[in-house]
Order: structure tokens, then C-alpha cells, then sequence
């Protein structure tokens, strides 16, 4: 099993080739020094996705770990759980059918001017089996593109739509959802860079989603097959990771530059999670390349 040496605080094993990693050896509830999340977070500009193995944390104690890597980036769609305006606590019972949340892939609120940079899932009740969540990185599927689809990419605006957003979510049992402001929601459209760069790293990934609805200035209809192009990519198998749960389990994702799905094999079993977002950045358009750093990516 290969185990990264650049992180020495505890081990760091990863899941695939593409992007993720296991992390054990740390009890981030038992005081955990500053040292120890700063380290996380320079895993977690890496691989994107990490799965924290071990953890025994309530409500409240997921809370104030969460917060020590950023303040909430707020939610506007889940009804969060009583006393914790940052926690919402997603559960299916045995007896439940129909969709789980996050059920297709998805990027987590992509339509707000600033897309959480962080979510966070705690595993507190899991299935003896089932219930994995996978990922695509959004960095492969931007190295997987040709010369000039990088090309038309980096002179578009994707505009991003909050349109549908609590129809699938109510779809789902057991989830509440804060309807004050769902027409708002609904009707809001925001703009973001098609070809980004991470703020940690510059590295370069292709900020679209599943909410994405058109490429400013061309039709839905001149945008879907680029979409769907891009996002067909992202999740062939080798640009994806998928982490198997426990319970104790604390996984984490920096939610621009991947897209998730959970998946739906668990009839019959409880399952409870508990769920927060640490606040991100707008989405950085990536510099333009000088013609020399082209003719590298074209040979």
C-alpha cells in the first residue's frame, strides 16, 4: 500500500491515480493543534478528496472542526439541525425508496457567487455495505481536452442556475428544505470563468456542473453538448476515485474541483450523515498561456 511521505502528521494513503486519499493516525476532536489542519488542507489542495478515517465526533464536535478550516459558507437550500445553524443531517431510514441526496453528479450549490471551497460528511450510522460516494476531478477532465476545445473554453462564461434545484432536492425523503426563498433561488442565475485556476496551487480545472445552463452569449441548446462532452470526461472511470464508507468516517472535498454522486445500493439499511460547507472563493479565470506554454500542451 503506498503511503505519501510528504505528510508526516499522520498517513496518507491514495485511493487512486487520479485524485483522493485516505487519511488515518489523527483524532481531529482531541485538540488537534493548528499544525495538524493546515497539513489537511495542503492534502486536500492535492488530492481533492480526502476520507479521515477514525473520527468520533457528535453534532457539536463536527461543528467546531468544520469551523476551524473556514467560516460556513452558508445554505441556502437545507433546513439545518436545531441549535446548529451549519449542520444539516442527512438520513434514510430501512423502510425508505426512492432517491438518496446527491444521487446524480453534482456540484454542491455551483450557482452561488461563492461556491462552497470545502464540503465536509461525517459518517455517523452506515450500512454494512453500500451507500459509497464517488468523485470525478474537474483537473483530469481539463488535461483530457484538445488543443482547441481549451481554446473555445477559455473564451467562455458558463452562467449557472439555482432553476430546479429544490425539485430534486425535495425528491429525496427525510431532507428539509428551507422554502422562504426558493422562487429567488430558483430564478437565480450566476456567471463564472469556464477554465479556472486553483487559488492554492494555479493549477488549471474546468468549473462546470450539472446546474450549468448556458454559455453566455449561445443557446442551451449550442451549450448541452459541450456540457455533457465535458462532464462525460470527468467521470470515465480513471478520472474518479470512490470512497467506501465507515463509520467515523469524516470525508472531505474541495467542492470546485470535482463533481460527486452518491450512490443508491442500501435498501433496507439506516443511514445517517451530518453535512457542512467551509466558505470558498469566486472562481479565478485562469491567465492566459504565453504561445511558447501552448506549444507544449499541443506536443
Amino acid at each position: 500500500m503506498l503511503r505519501d511521505n510528504r505528510f508526516q502528521r499522520f498517513e496518507v494513503i491514495p485511493l487512486t491515480g487520479a485524485l483522493g486519499a485516505d487519511v488515518r493516525g489523527v483524532e481531529l476532536a482531541d485538540n488537534a493543534d493548528d499544525e495538524v489542519f493546515k497539513e489537511l488542507r495542503r492534502v486536500l489542495d492535492h488530492y481533492h478528496v480526502i476520507a479521515i478515517r477514525g473520527q468520533k465526533l457528535t453534532p457539536q464536535t463536527f461543528h467546531e472542526v468544520a469551523r476551524r478550516f473556514g467560516a460556513f459558507s452558508g445554505n441556502p437550500v437545507h433546513q439545518p439541525m436545531e441549535g446548529l445553524e451549519d449542520v444539516v443531517t442527512f438520513m434514510r431510514e430501512p423502510e425508505d425508496t426512492g432517491m438518496v441526496a446527491g444521487e446524480n453528479w453534482h456540484m454542491d450549490l455551483a450557482w452561488m457567487e461563492k461556491p462552497p471551497g470545502i464540503t465536509m460528511l461525517y459518517g455517523h450510522v452506515i450500512p454494512p455495505v453500500g451507500g459509497d460516494t464517488c468523485f470525478a476531478s474537474l483537473e483530469h477532465a481539463y488535461h483530457a481536452l484538445s488543443p482547441g476545445m481549451k481554446t473555445l473554453l477559455e473564451s467562455l462564461t458558463g452562467i449557472h442556475c439555482g432553476k430546479g434545484v429544490f425539485g430534486i432536492n425535495a425528491a429525496t425523503m427525510r431532507l428539509g428544505l428551507r422554502t422562504d426563498n426558493a422562487k429567488a433561488i430558483e430564478e437565480l442565475e450566476t456567471e463564472h470563468p469556464v477554465i479556472c485556476a486553483h487559488p492554492a496551487t494555479g493549477k488549471r480545472y474546468v468549473f462546470v456542473s450539472s446546474v450549468l445552463q448556458r454559455f453566455k452569449g449561445l443557446t442551451e441548446a449550442e451549450t448541452k453538448p459541450i456540457v455533457d462532452y465535458i462532464l462525460g470526461l470527468a467521470t470515465r472511470p480513471e478520472r474518479t476515485c470512490r470512497v467506501r464508507w465507515e463509520e467515523g468516517t469524516l470525508t472531505m472535498w474541495a467542492n470546485p474541483f470535482v463533481l460527486h454522486t452518491a450512490i443508491n445500493d442500501y435498501s433496507g439499511y439506516r443511514r445517517v450523515t451530518y453535512r457542512t460547507t467551509v466558505k470558498g472563493h469566486v472562481p479565478m479565470a485562469a491567465p492566459a498561456e504565453s504561445n511558447d506554454a501552448k506549444a507544449v500542451r499541443a506536443a
